[in-house]
């Protein structure tokens, strides 16, 4: 048991906290009182800043009371204030280098060339999900620490990021070295308050065995954990999979879902959500694919640009039916068409008319109206057309300008739909009611222990597991 009195008598230290065990809400305590100063709340994903966001409303923390932000956004702001000092100087029309932004201002903080600038704008500093820092990462919170307290969460069977050259802390000789042990949370609040103390435990159960290398059966906690068996044919696993979202929602129409995909092949992910009436993708934060449709619209117009729209809607919306909406513009201005043109085809007409930005923006908001289609990648959506709006108006550049929505989408958060399917890396940090994992042993990419405990442990009242095997990993 950790309390919030501990945290906020620690000089530094860090804080051992399995999912689920009442992490967030000791963060959220330790700002609830409010100081002199506020105190800055730093995290990895714009998954978690939303979360933590969330929380810290849902509990009338006044948000004068913290400063909430990813590390790497921090990072960027302080490039920003202070670029000589710090070595580096960023152009805020170019995609961040992240990497080497980090590393110099890790070298900064750790200098002690702002500790002062540090110390008067914040009271304390408190770092969520730690085991995913990385070196550079820990840099810059190691140089913050000698300024102000400093306490870390985290809990090294979650580390499932990877940031190539720049590889994680190790968890004892980088982190426990450096903060030291605070205490470790052991009480499975979010399944407790679920009504599902025996999934909590059997969690808690499951993360000492994967742990100390174990393997797990999914059998072994009847009435919370599901295991379908996967066969070889995948469209059938499709149609029971989706069966198993349907069921739930049925049963507990209120509830959220997340559905648990494929880490490496998000055409897979993508193609549920198309099957799932109700799902929405949760994007990675460099929408990199949107920003590759992007780049293929810039500059064009008419006909052209229309081939590049539809070539985007066909990847996040469902029955665009490229070829057949051409054959009917082309039947519609020759006047041979029997039928009134629909509004998508009045919009995509306007657009062949040497249209621009704001006519593209027209025909994807009349397909997404359209009945007979559905958006399932929502974000990706909004964004493009956001982008199309904005370069509309003010004429500039459309790579520029999705990629200046991104990074603001980056700092900002994000709110994560009811039902969403993403992979670990995507959801991590995130809680539903219900998680469904569609392939937890994929040959080629069978979940480590990391990944499968992140996953097992997102659903507060059930798990449901298709795997060729119930025994993981």
């Amino acid at each position: 048991m950790v309390t919030v009195a501990e945290i906020i008598e620690a000089r530094r230290g860090h804080i051992e906290a399995p999912a689920g065990c009442g992490k967030t809400e000791l963060i959220a305590g330790c700002v609830a009182g409010g100081s002199l100063k506020p105190t800055l709340i730093l995290t990895h994903t714009t998954a978690g800043v939303a979360a933590l966001r969330q929380r810290l409303k849902r509990g009338n923390v006044p948000a004068a009371n913290y400063r909430l932000n990813t590390i790497a956004g921090w990072a960027l702001s302080i490039i920003a204030m202070f670029p000589e000092r710090a070595g580096y100087r960023h152009n805020p029309l170019a995609a961040p280098d992240y990497t080497a932004i980090q590393s110099s201002v890790g070298t900064l903080c750790r200098s002690g060339d702002i500790a002062r600038e540090i110390a008067a704008t914040y009271g304390r500093l408190l770092v969520d999900e730690y085991q995913d820092c990385s070196i550079s990462q820990h840099a810059i919170v190691s140089g913050i620490a000698n300024a102000i307290p400093t306490v870390v969460f985290g809990d090294p069977m979650q580390a499932v990021f990877g940031f190539g050259a720049d590889p994680l802390a190790d968890w004892n000789s980088n982190v426990a070295s450096t903060f030291p042990r605070i205490g470790h949370l052991g009480t499975p609040w979010r399944w407790n308050n679920a009504g599902a103390n025996d999934l909590g435990n059997w969690l808690l159960g499951v993360r000492g065995l994967l742990q100390r290398g174990l393997s797990i059966d999914l059998r072994s906690c009847p009435g919370r954990v599901f295991w379908h068996p996967l066969g070889g044919v995948t469209a059938a696993a499709i149609t029971e999979q989706i069966k198993v979202q349907y069921d739930i929602s049925r049963e507990h129409p209120n509830d959220s879902i997340i559905i648990v995909g494929d880490s490496k092949l998000a055409e897979s992910r993508h193609s549920y959500a198309s099957r799932a009436y109700g799902v929405s993708v949760v994007e990675p934060v460099d929408f990199g694919d949107v920003v590759g449709s992007a780049t293929s619209m810039n500059g064009r117009s008419g006909t052209s640009l229309l081939h590049a729209c539809i070539g985007f809607l066909i990847k996040v919306m469902t029955n665009v039916y490229g070829d057949k909406l051409l054959a009917r513009l082309q039947s519609i201005e020759a006047d041979r068409n029997r039928t009134l043109p629909t509004p998508p085809e009045t919009a995509a007409i306007a657009l062949t008319r040497n249209g621009g930005y704001a006519e593209a923006v027209g025909f994807m908001k009349a397909m997404a109206a359209d009945r007979d289609r559905r958006v399932y990648r929502n974000s990706a959506f909004n964004i493009m057309v956001d982008a199309l709006s904005s370069s509309a108006a003010t004429r500039r550049d459309l790579g520029e300008t999705i990629a200046a929505l991104r990074e603001q989408q980056r700092h900002a958060g994000r709110v994560i739909p009811t039902k969403a399917v993403g992979s670990t890396l995507l959801l991590k940090g995130l809680e539903a009611h219900h998680a469904i994992i569609l392939d937890a042993d994929r040959p080629g990419n069978v979940m480590s222990r990391e990944h499968l405990y992140v996953a097992l442990s997102r659903g507060a009242r059930s798990i449901h597991v298709f795997s060729r095997n119930p025994i993981l990993p």
